[in-house]
C-alpha cells in the first residue's frame, strides 16, 4: 500500500520532468540551430564556428539533465559533484589538448594567418592548408605535410611572409674591386627597369654593404607584389648579370693570391 502511495505522489514529478526534458531538447535544438545560422553569417571561422556551437549544445544537454533529474525529485548533489570530478579529471588528462584548443580558439579570432598564407614558426614553414581547433597544417614547397599544435603557434613568434600586399627582395651582388662602384649601381638600375613585375613607385636601392677579402658586395633591394616575390627574385639575378655582361662590370669569383718565398 506504501509503495502505490509513493508511486502516486512521484509519478506526477515524473510526468513533470519528463515534459522538461522533452520542451527543454525542443528549446536547446531551437538554440543551437539559430546560433549556427547566426554564426553562419558572421566572419568567424568555420572551426570556431563549429566549436561554439557543440560547447553550448553540450552544456545545455548536461543543464537539461539535472533540471529534469531535480524536477524528478532526484537528488542532484551528488550527480553534479560527480560530473565536477569528472570534468576536473578530463581537464588533468587532457591538458596539452585544452591548451590546443585554446590557441586554436585565439588564433581563429585574431587571425594572425589564414589559410593559403605561407608561414614561419621556428624550423618549420609553409603553406597553411587548413586551420583546425586543435592543429594547423602545413604544406611545405617540397610538397611535405607538417601538423602543428595551436598551442605552440598561438604562443611562438610566427612570421606571415604573404600578410602584406608587396614585399621586398634583398640581394647581395658581388663586384670586383676594379670596377665602377657607380657603373655597377646604374647596371643594377637598369636591370630592374626591364623586370616588369618589380615595382616603380619606390626606387631600386643599391649600396655598397661589404667590402670582403676578394669583392665589394652591394646590397640590392627591389620591391614587388607578394606573389611575384620569387618570381622577381631569380629574374633580377640573371637580369643583373646580363646587365653586367653589356657594361663590363666584372662579378668576381674566390681566389687566393699565394706568394713563395724563396
Amino acid at each position: 500500500m506504501d509503495k502505490i502511495i509513493d508511486y502516486v505522489k512521484t509519478g506526477p514529478k515524473v510526468l513533470v520532468a519528463a515534459i522538461v526534458f522533452v520542451v527543454g531538447l525542443l528549446v536547446l535544438m531551437i538554440i543551437t540551430k539559430t546560433l549556427k545560422k547566426t554564426l553562419s553569417k558572421t566572419k568567424l571561422d568555420v572551426s570556431l564556428q563549429g566549436f561554439f556551437v557543440k560547447t553550448v549544445s553540450i552544456t545545455g544537454f548536461i543543464l537539461l539533465l539535472i533540471c529534469s533529474l531535480a524536477t524528478a525529485g532526484v537528488s542532484t548533489t551528488g550527480l553534479i559533484a560527480g560530473f565536477s570530478a569528472a570534468g576536473a579529471a578530463v581537464a588533468l588528462a587532457l591538458k596539452d589538448s585544452l591548451a590546443n584548443i585554446a590557441g586554436g580558439i585565439v588564433l581563429l579570432i585574431t587571425h594572425p594567418f589564414v589559410t593559403g598564407d605561407f608561414i614561419e614558426m621556428g624550423d618549420k614553414s609553409g603553406t597553411v592548408e587548413q586551420i583546425d581547433i586543435i592543429q594547423t597544417t602545413l604544406i611545405t614547397p617540397d610538397n611535405k605535410t607538417v601538423v602543428i599544435p595551436n598551442g605552440m603557434l598561438s604562443s611562438d613568434n610566427v612570421i606571415n611572409y604573404t600578410k602584406q600586399e608587396t614585399r621586398r627582395v634583398d640581394l647581395t651582388i658581388p663586384i670586383s674591386y676594379d670596377n665602377d662602384v657607380e657603373l655597377a649601381r646604374k647596371s643594377i638600375v637598369k636591370a630592374a627597369s626591364r623586370e616588369k613585375k618589380v615595382l616603380t613607385n619606390e626606387a631600386p636601392f643599391v649600396k655598397v654593404s661589404e667590402y670582403s677579402d676578394s669583392c665589394v658586395n652591394l646590397a640590392v633591394r627591389v620591391w614587388c607584389k607578394t606573389e611575384d616575390y620569387w618570381d622577381v627574385y631569380f629574374s633580377m639575378i640573371e637580369k643583373i648579370r646580363d646587365a653586367f655582361n653589356e657594361d663590363g662590370v666584372i662579378i668576381p669569383y674566390q681566389r687566393i693570391d699565394v706568394h713563395m718565398v724563396k
